[in-house]
């Protein structure tokens, strides 16, 4: 018989005995310093994302403002355009073939556009019983706010302010083409992937970067920027010299993961590629959708300069200037950010590529769509929110109001007044 003094064995979970509430004990306590873990995260953010929705609430009352001038109705302009392709995608699903005209030529069709949002629109649609419309605004707002936490973080990580990484989300959150982040579009989604994926890179943190670009390729091409940054990044390290003076090179153990990372992280964007190559029967079935149906091609910016010239000597649009400017200032800012040697190379990477995707594809009927194409860029402000953290408090929350308000009005414009894509 044991002594009080000899360890005695604990009894197997099949005996009955205390280790399944033990156990139990200790889920609890793990899922307890979890949201521990999540709240403290969570804590210093709150500004940044209440900023970040009150400014989509101002986009909506400036809209249904335009909208009762404009006598036309106000939430279904919030799932219009593109939001009417994401939509039935997620109520029907992709074709299962592409259509094509007589003449060779292919027509306006789904697969244009990337599954990821539409998808996660049904998901949440089945989940809640919500129509699409609704199940859009849900993964809109929702991603939206987790995309002002990641822009935060990433403020936080690389200025070391409170202040400034607050304003750096907000003032991303009131840019002009901002308020399709109050639609049913990808934006906020892929915003979300991306500001999140870019601190991954940032961090060095490899199988998360890689997760995220895969999450945002699946959202929008534009992926290709994150995918740049992470391979930047990679090539840091493989570049790196150890203290013998000598490089790590691309075979080095410690190379192994970031290499391993650059070579997963495009399969998100190549895997959608490839299934609308398959069903359309050619290589380039995605390109030559954008190109002959959409008429959006690269053209190294020829159609950007020329139609910003245009507006700017010629008689037009008022809302066509406004444009103009709009990518006048933000090539500036684009500019003023690079000048900021603190920030890590691949930020600059992800931010000058975005600005480049944005400025190179040929406008053809999306011209004032630009600032928009440009919203993912949303490292270029990081220059003014440093600068801004240094403001009277009252005089930079003015400034962020007019832009909450001038985005509203920008794209309530052009859906009411000039009845265009935003």
């Amino acid at each position: 018989m044991a002594s009080p003094s000899t360890p005695v064995a604990p009894e197997r979970p099949d005996s009955g005995g205390p280790v399944p509430a033990d156990r139990a004990a200790r889920l609890r306590a793990r899922a307890a310093a979890a949201r521990g873990s999540f709240v403290t995260a969570l804590r210093p953010a709150l500004p940044a994302i209440s900023g970040y929705l009150a400014a989509r609430v101002v986009n909506l009352v400036v809209l249904a403002l335009m909208a009762h001038a404009a006598h036309k109705p106000f939430w279904s302009m919030v799932g219009s355009w593109d939001g009417k392709w994401f939509r039935d995608i997620a109520d029907y699903g992709y074709v299962d073939k592409l259509p094509v005209s007589p003449a060779g030529k292919p027509y306006w069709v789904n697969v244009e556009f990337f599954p990821g949002y539409p998808y996660l629109v049904r998901v949440v649609s089945w989940v809640t019983g919500l129509g699409s419309l609704n199940a859009g605004m849900v993964v809109t707002f929702a991603s939206g706010a987790v995309a002002a936490w990641g822009v935060y973080a990433l403020g936080r990580e690389l200025t070391k302010s409170h202040r400034t990484a607050t304003l750096f989300a907000v003032l991303w959150g009131v840019a002009p083409g901002a308020m399709v982040l109050t639609m049913v579009y990808s934006e906020a989604l892929f915003m979300a992937f991306a500001s999140w994926g870019l601190l991954a890179i940032v961090r060095r943190q490899w199988t998360a970067a890689t997760v995220l670009c895969i999450l945002a390729g699946l959202t929008r091409n534009t992926a290709v920027a994150l995918v740049a940054a992470l391979g930047i990044a990679a090539l840091q390290v493989v570049l790196a010299k150890r203290e013998d003076g000598t490089r790590v090179g691309l075979l080095a153990p410690e190379a192994r993961r970031p290499v391993v990372a650059t070579l997963l992280a495009p399969l998100g964007v190549l895997g959608f590629l490839f299934w609308v190559a398959v069903i359309g029967r050619r290589w380039d079935a995605w390109m030559w959708i954008q190109d002959k149906a959409f008429n959006l091609r690269f053209d190294f910016g020829v159609s950007t300069v020329q139609m910003m010239n245009k507006y700017l000597t010629h008689l037009g649009k008022p809302i066509y200037v406004v444009t103009t400017f709009v990518i006048i200032l933000s090539v500036a800012l684009m500019i003023w950010s690079f000048r900021d040697r603190r920030v890590p190379l691949p930020v600059h990477v992800y931010g000058g590529l975005v600005m480049v995707l944005a400025l190179t594809t040929s406008n053809g009927w999306f011209f004032q769509s630009k600032p928009r194409f440009m919203l993912p860029a949303f490292t270029i402000v990081l220059p003014l929110a440093v600068l801004m953290a240094k403001w009277p408090r009252a005089v930079a929350a003015s400034v962020v109001a007019a832009g909450a308000a001038f985005s509203g009005w920008y794209v309530g414009y052009l859906v009411y007044v000039v009845n265009t894509n935003p």
